[in-house]
């Protein structure tokens, strides 16, 4: 059985897709990353860090959100690519 190039590209986009959005459920920021990356952030503009947020178990709420967004959207793209693949192979092979 031969894999098509369109095949492969589904298949690597969906399981990546699943390891991104499996990523998205558990990652968490610290409230001491936070800080860090705030004064990082800060310091590079030249103004005062802002050091206020919402601290639930330790996790920084606000960045954690920020991160899980970031990883499920990446894992939407991924599933997309992965979608879009199966869907032009069935129309390549099929037409």
């Amino acid at each position: 059985m031969s894999l098509s190039l369109l095949t492969v590209l589904s298949i690597v986009s969906g399981f990546a897709s699943a390891l991104a959005w499996l990523y998205a459920s558990c990652v968490k920021v610290s409230r001491e990353k936070a800080l860090e990356d705030r004064r990082r952030t800060a310091e590079r503009a030249g103004t005062a860090p802002d050091l206020s947020g919402i601290s639930f178990d330790g996790w920084e709420v606000r960045e954690t959100l920020a991160a899980q967004a970031k990883w499920n959207s990446i894992g939407a793209v991924l599933a997309a690519i992965a979608v879009f693949s199966q869907a032009l192979e069935q129309a390549l092979t099929h037409s």
